[in-house]
């Protein structure tokens, strides 16, 4: 059984993960790593001006940049509970419960604007995920969108779940919250299923009716 530790349920906020020094003006994460603030109006303005030298490519970059940045997140999270729980080089983050791994993960993102996750890992031995997203602060920031907007997040939820499950995993947004959407949904898992999941939804299958095909 995966190990599972308690958890005090106290909401986290903004202030436990980033830490102002204002000697040296600078925001800092626990493990002493800068970070910075930024408008919501910094994502979608940063597709934009990709999209002048990357044209179509601009998704797929943009679904990188949250892949990389969610393995180097996976990594840092892997020493901090193997050292939060004594387990050492012995306590393997996959030896622990996926929930818990993912939730902790996705803690210090929430705190600081990127959204409340739900997940459904029900299908998790089957390989697939979902993933739901309130507040997209891609979305809440892109009105008038046509297709659907939050790839960094996407790739964020693959390398996520790529490096929990230790083999690699593709992520699609087939509802989106810049389209009308209470919420965005992504589905998680191998390549081919996910294409699969971007044909339907190109073809104006309902979220609902998409989920259920996987699940």
């Amino acid at each position: 059984m995966p190990f599972r530790p308690n958890s005090d349920g106290r909401r986290q906020t903004r202030e436990d993960f980033i830490h102002p020094l204002l000697p040296e003006g600078t925001l800092r994460l626990p493990d002493g790593q800068r970070a910075a603030v930024l408008p919501g109006i910094f994502l979608p303005q940063l597709a934009a001006d990709l999209f002048a030298p990357l044209g179509d490519h601009t998704r797929h970059a943009l679904y990188k940049f949250g892949y990389e940045w969610a393995l180097q997140d996976m990594v840092r999270i892997s020493r901090q509970v193997a050292d939060e729980f004594g387990g050492g080089a012995d306590l393997d983050l996959w030896q622990m419960d996926a929930k818990f791994v993912l939730d902790r993960w996705w803690q210090p993102l929430h705190a600081t604007g990127w959204g409340a996750l739900t997940l459904d890992l029900s299908s998790l031995s089957r390989s697939f995920a979902f993933f739901e997203l309130h507040h997209s602060a891609v979305a809440a920031h892109s009105p008038g969108a046509t297709q659907p907007t939050c790839h960094l997040y996407a790739g964020l939820f693959a390398g996520a779940l790529s490096f929990f499950e230790r083999v690699e995993r593709h992520a699609i947004e087939f509802q989106c919250a810049a389209l009308g959407a209470p919420t965005c949904r992504f589905a998680v898992g191998p390549g081919p299923q996910m294409d699969e999941v971007e044909s339907w939804r190109q073809q104006q299958v309902a979220p609902d009716d998409i989920r259920r095909r996987l699940a």
